[in-house]
């Protein structure tokens, strides 16, 4: 398994120059174990699922293309 970069690395840092709020929130729930959960199981139920979740975290789904 490939090693984790450091976050104290100027590298590391630099990756985050350009995020902003949106990018900060959507990378804070892509980590967060109970959102990950509650959306795989949202995901694959009734639409009215979906809904429920992201009132819940206070988010906008995309309609499909």
């Amino acid at each position: 398994m490939e090693k984790p970069p450091d976050w104290r690395s100027e590298n590391y840092a630099k990756a985050y120059e350009t995020y902003d709020r949106t990018d900060f929130a959507q990378e804070f729930l892509r980590r967060n174990p109970e959102y990950r959960d509650q959306y795989a199981e949202a995901v694959d139920a009734a639409p009215l699922a979906l809904s429920r979740l992201a009132r819940h975290w206070g988010l906008v789904f995309r309609c499909g293309p």
